[in-house]
């Protein structure tokens, strides 16, 4: 898998992250559920970002 690739799937993971625990935000799941998925979040979006900026770095 290319950088490239693996930035974009990041991305991915990091979106679809955030949209369940949005998702889970709005059907008001239980508060250790919301902080699970926020950190699983969170955890996604900063792969993003540190692949991110390693292909900035190229």
């Amino acid at each position: 898998m290319t950088l490239e690739q693996s930035i974009d799937l990041a991305e991915l993971q990091a979106d679809m992250a955030f949209e369940a625990y949005l998702a889970a935000f709005d059907n008001d799941a239980h508060p250790e559920t919301l902080d699970s998925l926020e950190t699983e979040a969170l955890i996604a979006r900063s792969r993003f970002d540190d692949l991110r900026n390693q292909g900035l770095g190229h």
